[in-house]
């Protein structure tokens, strides 16, 4: 099993940051300026806000454009990813000496991006402290030490400047990946990308199945603007791509969205001359004050707010059961 990503430039080369909010602006402006640095960078931000995308694409933007980016994530440490898969492995077995390779070495004059910094276990976090310190690592079972030169992107989804005692993070680890910082705004912070990012989801995964891209309908735009996206843009693309699935061919149904469209309680209304509308309206309202009190005209007169003499004569007007 293959525990790192190597990232191909090509795979990112003509997509961009979605989105033309003011803060997605200023991130664009940041990573273009943070990829002609060579510093080691940190992004903070919530779960599904995009902060790998971000990496990849100041990655592609930076002058190891060329070279690897090698996904590591810190949670799966010393669990499913092991010493072996980190540093490679260097063993005799007869002739020649045989030689695995680790993601350090992959990454070697490329990108390591160390995701879910927070979780990075206390053995590893002295060992990377020392990487950082010697720019050397030795393959397990290696007698040589060799020279890295890597630029290493973490992202963190705390503030981790504010809790390094509390989740007991090495102070001085901290400050050698954190030399540089940008913060990704949750998708809450940035409404005015949520259509647009809609919009270039839906077209991505139609052009993905060979298929037209359906209408949008109006309530679905003003429903998606109302719901409070707590998987940030990851839930987003999630739900675009469930409810192209499950929706009838070049249509979308809003029952497939990931929670109940808000409809306006006057929606079911068929829509013709206004009068009759409104004495739809009156009539609905004036049974149920009614029956709310029984028949009772003056406490029905009182909560709809008009005369009972008023209301005696729509009473009579519509043929409304006094009870």
């Amino acid at each position: 099993m293959s525990f790192d990503k190597v990232f191909k430039v090509d795979a990112l080369q003509d997509e961009q940051i979605v989105g033309s909010s003011p803060e997605i602006k200023s991130i664009k402006r940041a990573v273009k300026k943070l990829a002609k640095l060579d510093s080691n960078i940190l992004f903070m931000g919530e779960t599904g806000v995009g902060k790998e995308f971000i990496a990849r694409q100041l990655h592609v933007h930076s002058a190891r454009r060329n070279r690897p980016f090698v996904e590591l994530n810190c949670s799966a440490l010393g669990k499913t990813i092991c010493h072996r898969e980190i540093y490679g492995e260097e063993k005799s077995i007869g002739e020649p000496r045989v030689q695995a390779i680790g993601l350090l070495e992959k990454a070697n004059r490329g990108i390591l991006f160390l995701d879910n910094l927070e979780d990075m276990n206390a053995e590893y976090q002295r060992e990377f402290l020392q990487i950082l310190r010697e720019k050397k690592i030795r393959r397990l079972g290696g007698e040589e030490n060799m020279p890295i030169d890597i630029r290493i992107v973490a992202t963190s989804l705390y503030n981790l400047p504010k809790e390094l005692e509390s989740r007991g993070f090495r102070r001085e680890l901290f400050h050698l990946l954190n030399v540089l910082q940008l913060e990704v705004p949750a998708l809450r912070e940035r409404k005015q990308d949520i259509p647009e990012l809609f919009i270039y989801f839906l077209k991505k995964f139609c052009d993905e199945q060979g298929r037209e891209a359906p209408a949008i309908p109006t309530e679905m735009f003003e429903s998606i603007m109302e719901y409070d996206w707590k998987g940030n843009v990851r839930e987003l693309e999630n739900s675009v791509q469930n409810l192209l699935a499950m929706s009838p061919e070049l249509q979308l149904a809003t029952e497939f969205l990931p929670f109940r469209v808000k409809h306006h309680p006057l929606d079911q209304l068929e829509v013709k001359n206004l009068k009759g509308v409104i004495n739809e309206v009156e009539t609905y309202l004036i049974g149920k004050a009614l029956r709310k009190f029984a028949g009772n005209q003056v406490k029905a007169a009182k909560l709809l707010g008009i005369p009972e003499a008023t209301l005696r004569f729509k009473i009579r007007k519509y043929h409304i059961p006094r009870d």
